[in-house]
């Protein structure tokens, strides 16, 4: 009897052994922290880095933006990180990750991801500023050379220059310290990795003559005033308006213009008698950029009576530079126009030429008073497909 009580107790004893040790189990703490998974990325740019002897280390393109990163950390179950990766987003020296584990041990890891650098050494903009003009230099990088025309006039002992340089590339001497290209200047463009690039910047005045004149002509276009009564039928083609003309121009070269010509068939008249109109009247010019904004106008008065031809606009007091291979939209038109009811014929060529100064298309406007609209106005001008007698002179 005693030795079944003997084992009853300890099969006892034995059951709250194992029960104390499974409790035991269930409040013990983790002590893992490990970071298993590391990656970078930036933009379309991933990159996984592996962990050694706690340290991460690597490098990246130089192409991708170091400013701004995401890491994407993978750490022991029930771990935490400090700082907070989501925290990093840039590539900026060593940095020191310490993780947690659930117990309290502290693992310290060091992250030392290098962005390689950059072997591109070159000028990317150059732009010329003086108290005439500003313009973009034209860079051949291929040669390291930069020459740029500009106006007549021009103080190449005064000019201020603002350069931009690769991503991490240094320039030698500072643009800002130097005014004088009376000669041509050599620059040096150093890369982040040590590797340099030699730039020769070449300015000198225009001085060269240029003059094209368009005029081949088989259409006429309506151009003025309108003294005919409103037609109800055709509200918008009748009555009191004012009519202008504008031609697209693209230049192959630089141009400082000194004269600008528009050409007309015949003489103002009333288009309702036909009677010619003797007095003087005004054209006003206007410039404009591809989006339509006017940098640069001029007026011409005529002496009547006129009788057709070129009339010209003198622009050698307004210091121009046109740029090549950029749309230029000259517009013109009557000053009180509507007023004046006068009309005449501005001429044009249906069919493109060889010359490509003038391929560019035309443009109309119209407007009137009672619309509170004028010729000033870029959304009363419209693309007309014929292309405008001009003649244009000037300096290159």
């Amino acid at each position: 009897m005693k030795t079944k009580i003997k084992n009853v107790f300890k099969i006892a004893v034995l059951m709250l052994l194992i029960i104390n040790i499974s409790c035991e189990g269930e409040g013990t703490l983790s002590n893992e922290n490990e970071i298993i998974s590391f990656s970078l990325t930036a933009g379309d740019f991933t990159k996984d880095f592996e962990t050694n002897n706690d340290v991460i280390e690597g490098v990246v393109p130089y192409t991708i933006d170091g400013s701004n990163i995401s890491l994407r950390i993978t750490i022991s179950e029930k771990a935490t990180i400090a700082p907070d990766p989501s925290a990093i987003t840039t590539i900026d020296g060593i940095a020191n990750f310490v993780v947690i584990a659930e117990d309290g041990t502290k693992r310290e890891y060091v992250v030392d991801i290098q962005r390689e650098l950059s072997p591109e050494n070159t000028i990317v903009s150059f732009e010329v500023k003086t108290s005439l003009f500003e313009t973009n230099a034209d860079i051949d990088n291929e040669t390291g050379t930069i020459n740029q025309r500009v106006l007549p006039g021009t103080v190449l002992t005064d000019i201020e220059t603002t350069i931009e340089v690769s991503n991490g590339a240094t320039i030698t001497p500072d643009p800002k310290t130097i005014f004088d290209y009376s000669s041509p200047v050599a620059f040096t463009v150093t890369a982040e990795n040590g590797e340099t690039k030699e730039y020769l910047v070449t300015l000198a005045l225009m001085d060269e003559e240029y003059m094209i004149q368009c005029d081949i002509t088989n259409a006429f276009k309506w151009f003025g005033g309108d003294d005919r009564p409103t037609d109800p039928d055709f509200p918008e083609a009748f009555g009191d308006r004012n009519v202008g003309t504008g031609q697209t121009i693209r230049l192959l070269k630089d141009l400082n213009p000194t004269s600008f010509g528009a050409h007309f068939q015949g003489a103002f008249e009333y288009a309702t008698t036909r009677t010619p109109y003797e007095g003087d009247f005004e054209l006003k010019l206007n410039i404009r950029r591809s989006d339509g904004t006017i940098f640069a106008s001029k007026n011409t008065l005529v002496s009547g009576p006129f009788m057709g031809g070129w009339i010209d606009f003198d622009l050698s007091s307004i210091n121009l530079l046109l740029e090549r291979n950029t749309d230029y939209y000259f517009t013109w038109y009557l000053v009180d126009g509507e007023a004046l009811e006068i009309t005449a014929s501005s001429t044009a060529n249906l069919d493109e030429t060889e010359d490509e100064s003038h391929n560019g298309g035309g443009f109309a406007g119209q407007a009137r008073e009672r619309d509170n609209a004028n010729l000033e106005d870029w959304n009363t001008w419209f693309e007309h497909e014929w292309h405008f007698s001009f003649r244009l002179e000037g300096k290159q």
